[in-house]
């Protein structure tokens, strides 16, 4: 049977013995914006939040801008003859969480309005929102056109000018599962353990206090446990060296008193 799934922040088609990258088919971005409640009224499902943001260069050096989603959303967006673009969590495409109402470019990236759905997946959601779980979003897509981003005044950076959007997610947390890239995970060094250690205490204490579903319960302290491995690693890179710089320095004041003699 064939299948298609991501693996750091590739995505593969399997089919039989063949594993194809189709990269240039589907490409993942992933932006640090909440999701929210539009009017702070929960009760009525009605979630917003931006799928991407402009003008912010990712970990794999691209930046996307204004106009970049326009004909996705003429062509497939809500409002159109055929409105394709699903609102997904983790990017999986078994785990809908609503249909898109809203879904606008304007001057800090792709904002959306989503009408969550009455599903158990969908109320689970709304109670990540409410917890503030829900902190990054992410988006699967082609590209269409892209240019230098010298032109633009961005070094070392590809601008994407035009994108095929296909769908837009909601992560948990940096998408901890066999289907999800560790998009927000590609330069750990930019990472703050405080803020490792907050996003894990949040988790553990929605888990003791909902009364969500046990898939979602079980999808949270798997994102808990990974987080605590991030914060290993973290912790023992930053040991790593700060061991190489005191052995540096000792080497420098060995040579330096060598000089004296």
């Amino acid at each position: 049977m064939s299948k298609i799934f991501l693996q750091h922040c590739c995505i593969f088609y399997n089919f039989g013995s063949k594993l194809i990258r189709l990269k240039s088919i589907y490409s993942v971005s992933t932006t640090t914006m909440p999701a929210e409640f539009k009017d702070a009224d929960s009760k009525k499902g009605i979630v917003t939040g931006y799928f991407a943001s402009f003008n912010n260069k990712d970990s794999d050096g691209d930046i996307i801008v204004k106009g970049a989603f326009a004909k996705s959303i003429g062509d497939m967006g809500p409002g159109s003859a055929k409105p394709r673009i699903k609102h997904l969590l983790n990017h999986n495409p078994e785990q809908p969480l609503g249909v898109i109402k809203t879904l606008t470019e304007d001057s800090k990236g792709l904002y959306y309005e989503s009408q969550i759905g009455n599903h158990a997946l969908g109320q689970d959601f709304i109670k990540m929102v409410e917890s503030g779980l829900v902190s990054e979003h992410s988006i699967g897509f082609r590209i269409i056109d892209s240019g230098e981003g010298k032109d633009l005044g961005f070094e070392d950076a590809r601008v994407l000018k035009a994108i095929q959007l296909w769908e837009g997610s909601s992560l948990t947390a940096w998408g901890a599962n066999d289907r999800t890239p560790l998009t927000g995970l590609k330069s750990m060094q930019d990472l703050s353990i405080d803020k490792l250690l907050e996003k894990q205490k949040r988790i553990e204490k929605f888990c003791k206090d909902t009364d969500a579903t046990d898939e979602t319960i079980e999808l949270l302290l798997l994102h808990s446990k990974q987080l605590s491995q991030i914060i290993l690693d973290i912790t023992t890179k930053q040991d790593e060296t700060t061991l190489q710089e005191e052995k540096r320095l000792a080497d420098i004041l060995t040579t330096f008193k060598n000089t004296l003699k």
